[in-house]
């Protein structure tokens, strides 16, 4: 093997590297977490489930609707039980002062 199809060869392996890494970015870049609208949507509810008269299962069932669904998948944001409680808690550790 000579130097020229060293180069040539290792120059292939490079592309294959940078092109896996990027197809692995966009297949696992969803960003995760409450959008906007959910936390508009949390927070209008947030007096009615402080006061009994919802139900905090409820509000996560509204605020699941809006979940982004992305483009076939990619960049979806998906709000999860443990992403809502922390917010919850958030919010109520902020109308308490």
């Amino acid at each position: 093997m000579t130097l020229k199809d060293y180069q040539l060869y290792s120059k292939k392996n490079n592309y294959k590297i940078i092109l896996f890494l990027i197809t692995i970015l966009f297949c696992t870049n969803s960003y995760s977490g409450i959008n906007e609208k959910q936390k508009s949507v949390i927070e209008a509810q947030l007096f009615l489930m402080n006061e009994g008269m919802i139900s905090k299962k409820a509000v996560f069932e509204k605020a699941k609707i809006f979940d982004s669904k992305g483009f076939f998948g990619m960049n979806s944001d998906v709000m999860t039980q443990e992403e809502f409680d922390k917010f919850l808690k958030k919010q109520e550790r902020r109308t308490q002062h």
